[in-house]
């Protein structure tokens, strides 16, 4: 399992450009709160249920973009039906089971005999207290399968019995892959401490100050797919460097990890990339810490991890405008280009390395509602904005995830 932490740093904002693709879905990352005992992604969250509800809409935007973007193919995993001999007496059974960390007590909880559709990614997830700064964690599960004949069979049906064990596992164990990273799935939880002052809205940039929910979301996710919490990933290490093919290729050579613990699960701190499908440059999501204030998208970096682990990844692609990269352009994406008006090149939406009166037509040109009286005039800039820009910079802490 892997974990989020913090320490200080000072921080810049980072540019967004916009996504548009309907791309082809074949994983399905599917969300499970059976174990959301505390109901954190409800009623029950300490900041209150709106901030539930945001939490529970942020986690499932991130499982959504992992979902557009993986497009393996899994078997479904089900128990075989109970064989029994025509000839004789004899009956087998199977039996598999998945374990995971319980997302709310941080045990192990072992569950047998679940159904698992057909490119079904199933995540578990809830919340609890979790220890200094640590904002997160994640991983994939454990899994084991068994049969249990008794009596005596046929030498056909033994034949039998051994195709039905072979199908058997490998839809445990590979899903049907040939090779590479593949699972039933695995478990995510999140920080629920009173003191942790989390930006819940996925559609909302991070004020100073606010830990990223949906950056952190992303991060996790990343864990339970494999990236540095899998044997896939650690037979790619080398020393201190993760060495897969795609990964070097993108970064330029053997990646650097950190080595603050067992020198294996994250990028080394600070390291950079490029948002997936853009040319914009941002702190890798698997690097070990996030900024408050900040958000991070996966990176071209993070998704070549993903094709080393064995994963089949597609690159978005990205259409103006479109700034909190939820597929359309709307008073959302309106809001970011306000705040960075006349101030930087983070609402850039003609590449012309400013934010200005040509990047509104564009917004414009693009929206996918009913323009609002208040959102007809390219605003002004202000003191305020630019008074807040100077607090995103030197308010930021960084959390660090496992």
């Amino acid at each position: 399992m892997m974990r989020f932490l913090a320490k200080l740093l000072l921080v810049g904002v980072f540019t967004l450009t916009a996504l548009t693709a309907d791309l082809t879905k074949a994983i399905t990352i599917t969300l499970d709160y059976s174990y959301d005992t505390s109901n954190f992604f409800g009623a029950g969250n300490p900041d209150g249920a709106a901030a539930g509800t945001q939490a529970r809409n942020s986690l499932e935007a991130a499982a959504g973009f992992f979902s557009e973007i993986l497009t393996d193919s899994f078997s479904s995993i089900q128990t075989p039906a109970d064989y029994y001999s025509d000839v004789f007496n004899g009956v087998v059974t199977w039996q598999w089971q998945l374990s995971i960390t319980n997302p709310s007590s941080g045990g192990t909880t072992t569950l047998y005999d679940e159904t698992i559709a057909s490119d079904e990614y199933r995540i578990y997830v809830g919340a609890r207290s979790l220890s200094g700064n640590t904002l997160g964690t994640g991983g994939p599960g454990g899994w084991g399968w068994s049969s249990n004949p008794s009596g005596e069979f046929t030498p056909v049906e033994i034949n039998q019995i051994a195709a039905i064990s072979s199908a058997f596992s490998d839809d445990v164990s590979m899903r049907g892959e040939p090779s590479g990273f593949a699972r039933w799935g695995g478990a995510v939880a999140f920080d629920n401490d009173a003191g942790t002052n989390w930006n819940y809205d996925n559609i909302s940039l991070p004020s100073a100050g606010e830990s990223d929910f949906y950056s952190v979301a992303i991060h996790e996710l990343g864990h339970a797919l494999g990236l540095g919490a899998s044997n896939d990933w650690n037979n790619l290490v080398s020393d201190t460097s993760f060495v897969g093919a795609a990964a070097s290729s993108e970064y330029g050579g053997p990646v650097p990890l950190d080595c603050s613990g067992s020198c294996s699960g994250h990028w080394a701190e600070g390291t950079t990339s490029t948002i997936l499908g853009t040319s914009l440059s941002q702190e890798a999501a698997m690097d070990p810490t996030v900024s408050s204030g900040n958000r991070k998208r996966l990176t071209a970096l993070d998704a070549a991890a993903l094709t080393d682990i064995g994963w089949s990844v597609s690159t978005p692609t990205y259409a103006p405008a479109d700034y909190d990269f939820d597929g359309d352009v709307d008073d959302a994406d309106f809001a970011s280009f306000e705040t960075w008006f006349s101030v930087n090149g983070n609402a850039d939406a003609d590449a012309d390395g400013d934010t200005d009166g040509a990047d509104f037509l564009i917004w414009q040109q693009n929206y996918t509602g009913t323009l609002s009286p208040a959102t007809a005039a390219v605003p002004e800039p202000n003191t305020a904005a630019l008074m807040l820009l100077g607090v995103t910079l030197f308010a930021s802490r960084r959390f660090r995830t496992t």
